[in-house]
């Protein structure tokens, strides 16, 4: 599994998701585009927007924890 995160430092929404990432042992590759500009143009090319959190799960995206955490348990299986 492939789980792949967008993130700033501010972004509540983005702790409380790489805390559920922890809590359940899910490994997962973080891009920071607040200390890494380039990230910020990679998201941006690969959705068209710069949303934080915006997740990758196998490729599928979500922008958001909160809203879409449901859909994501489903996919991480927990």
């Amino acid at each position: 599994m492939n789980v792949e995160v967008f993130t700033t430092p501010t972004c509540e929404d983005c702790r409380n998701f790489k805390k559920f990432l922890s809590e359940h042992h899910i490994p997962f590759t973080e891009f920071n585009i607040a200390d890494h500009p380039d990230h910020a143009d990679t998201l941006f090319n690969r959705t068209g927007k710069r949303l934080v959190p915006t997740i990758f799960i196998n490729n599928q995206v979500f922008f958001g924890f909160v809203f879409n955490r449901q859909e994501i348990e489903k996919q991480l299986n927990v």
